[in-house]
């Protein structure tokens, strides 16, 4: 009874303060929202134009085999796999002497 209790305390209190965070962000979440694109309408477009060329272009890839296709896009998976773990451990790097350099703390 008493553990429910407080349980629904600190389940309370937990989703006033969440609350006050979301009210605190709203005006940063807007800004954002307004300043970046929306991102779904340029990947339609994107989409769009691979299906338009790869339909354009089907009769020359089913010259290659198939075995030949599927190595090739495992390969090509691995390196841009390669290319992002490069660059994402180079700017998280980055990002961590720049952290060290401000020393909030």
């Amino acid at each position: 009874m008493i553990g429910k209790l407080i349980s629904s305390f600190f389940n309370f209190l937990l989703s006033i303060i969440m609350t006050m965070v979301q009210l605190i962000c709203l005006p940063l979440n807007a800004l954002f929202e307004g300043i970046f694109p929306d991102f779904s309408d340029k990947l339609t477009t994107i989409t769009n134009g691979l299906n338009l060329a790869f339909t354009n272009l089907s009769w020359a890839i089913s010259l290659i085999p198939p075995m030949v296709r599927d190595v090739l896009v495992f390969i090509f998976t691995i390196e841009l796999a390669m290319l992002a773990i490069m660059k994402s451990t180079h700017l998280t790097a980055k990002a961590w002497k720049i952290l060290q350099k401000i020393k909030f703390w």
